[in-house]
């Protein structure tokens, strides 16, 4: 058993392998105030994890990682939080979110970004963040689920910016409406089976549209790729 921060809620996670303790290691919570979650993932969600992938056999240690994490998320949109599958970066003060289908390049565009632009971009986190609402601003943080990559840091930016990345043998990017995207950007977040988690959020996701901008980035995975993106996202175009 131990207390993390994650997105600001104290979660105590009664794990039974290390491989999640050495995971959380940067999350680890000090503090005295109580736990908001408790999430506790039996050998029985271990053995049903597994059984998803049949074909593939992974430790137990790395199953009972992705049924705690699920476990805490399933619960988030009760507390004005969900997940969200995509990449976050913080850049000039904005958080902007990379949504794309998978083997199309989230990853690889969010890479560009910190190549050509260094220490202005911060990578939030490269594949599972969390996104919570204080009040009508939405907040992305880092989580240790960050992919195989591990991009991630321990902090948060507020949301701004939503991209939809589409590959293309030319750079170019423009801004859409909010229900243009609706669908695919369903697509990228876990809804919860329960009715009232799930009902709570598409409420959150509605927030999430009305509050930030969304664009297409249709684009290679040149450099100038993120050069274009940059300039008319942050506005120095």
């Amino acid at each position: 058993m131990a207390l993390y921060s994650l997105a600001d809620f104290v979660v105590d996670i009664e794990n039974k392998y290390d491989f999640l303790t050495r995971q959380c290691v940067e999350y680890q919570y000090s503090g005295t105030a109580p736990a908001d979650f408790t999430v506790r993932v039996t050998e029985e969600d271990i053995r049903a994890e597994q059984n998803m992938t049949p074909d593939i056999r992974y430790p137990a240690g790395y199953l009972e990682s992705v049924c705690a994490y699920r476990k805490l998320c399933i619960e988030l949109p009760l507390h004005d939080a969900m997940l969200m599958h995509g990449s976050v970066i913080s850049c000039c003060g904005r958080g902007i979110a990379f949504f794309a289908r998978s083997g199309v390049g989230k990853t690889t565009h969010t890479m560009l970004w910190k190549q050509v632009y260094g220490e202005q971009v911060r990578i939030i986190n490269g594949d599972k963040p969390i996104l919570r609402f204080f009040d009508d601003v939405p907040f992305a943080y880092g989580t240790p689920w960050a992919g195989k990559e591990k991009l991630q840091s321990n902090d948060r930016v507020p949301l701004t910016d939503i991209c939809f990345i589409e590959r293309s043998p030319d750079n170019s990017v423009f801004r859409v409406e909010p229900v243009e995207r609706l669908n695919a950007l369903m697509q990228q977040l876990l809804l919860p089976s329960d009715p009232a988690a799930a009902e709570k959020t598409l409420e959150l996701t509605d927030r999430m549209l009305s509050v930030c901008n969304v664009w297409v980035i249709r684009c290679n995975i040149s450099e100038e790729a993120a050069i274009i993106a940059y300039g008319t996202i942050i506005g120095e175009i």
